[in-house]
């Protein structure tokens, strides 16, 4: 499933937040979107998901436009930076909440969101905390509860805003290896916002860099590395050019 922008612009009163932005991630990529703060990173990500709308552009999922669909209708799995868990429900219950909550002609039987659940617990190594609640839980063990709960609708593509970074330096690293493992594991289509370069060339096949609500940058971590478009990804970058 390809995800795809087409001169995408949004403005918030006087600010262009994003200006002609286009950008694709192949069917079965990890893309990170890379830039500094207010580059339009968050914003574009939400359109992409459906929880914002632009002011023009398209998006297209798969070749297919969705631009006017409703995050609902895209099923974009979205993953939040502070987990936006419910602190009143079980692990389990968390997960299951995206399936309860359709509508009954396309919800699952009670046994089959058992069965997702559980079986997306042990993807994310969490089955026997399926009865916690997410205060008794870590913080890389909340965000591994919110990617399941994001991918238990079973998403076409999974977007994630900013995953680790309410989390520690080591904490972080070792969910980018869990994480890294995981994509190759399901091949599902995943674009990521961060504004750590390390986290970025570390974890994606390729990595957006915006500026400005601009692209300044598309390739794969030794491209850019390699050549840097402009003084101000070198610069971002720390590369001497």
């Amino acid at each position: 499933m390809s995800l795809e922008a087409f001169a995408v612009t949004k403005q918030f009163g006087a600010q262009r937040v994003l200006d002609q932005v286009g950008m694709r991630v192949a069917s079965g990529e990890l893309v990170a979107l890379l830039g500094p703060s207010g580059s339009g990173k968050t914003t574009l990500l939400r359109i992409l998901a459906g929880l914002e709308s632009a002011d023009s552009g398209e998006v297209h999922f798969h070749g297919t436009e969705v631009t006017g669909e409703s995050a609902h209708v895209r099923r974009a799995g979205f993953v939040f930076q502070h987990y936006a868990l419910f602190q009143h429900l079980s692990v389990f219950e968390n997960i299951a909440f995206g399936l309860r909550v359709r509508p009954r002609r396309e919800r699952p039987s009670e046994g089959e969101i058992r069965r997702r659940v559980m079986d997306l617990l042990g993807r994310v190594k969490l089955a026997e905390y399926h009865r916690y609640f997410p205060a008794q839980l870590s913080g890389g063990q909340r965000q591994r509860v919110a990617l399941a709960r994001a991918l238990a609708v079973e998403p076409r593509v999974l977007l994630l805003d900013e995953p680790f970074g309410a989390l520690d330096a080591q904490v972080r690293k070792e969910l980018r290896r869990w994480l890294r493992a995981f994509h190759d594991s399901t091949r599902l289509t995943t674009l990521f916002v961060t504004h750590d370069q390390e986290e970025a060339f570390d974890l994606a096949d390729r990595v957006v860099i915006l500026r400005d609500g601009k692209v300044a940058q598309s390739g794969t971590p030794g491209e850019i590395r390699g050549a840097p478009a402009d003084a101000f990804v070198a610069d971002f970058l720390g590369i001497n050019i």
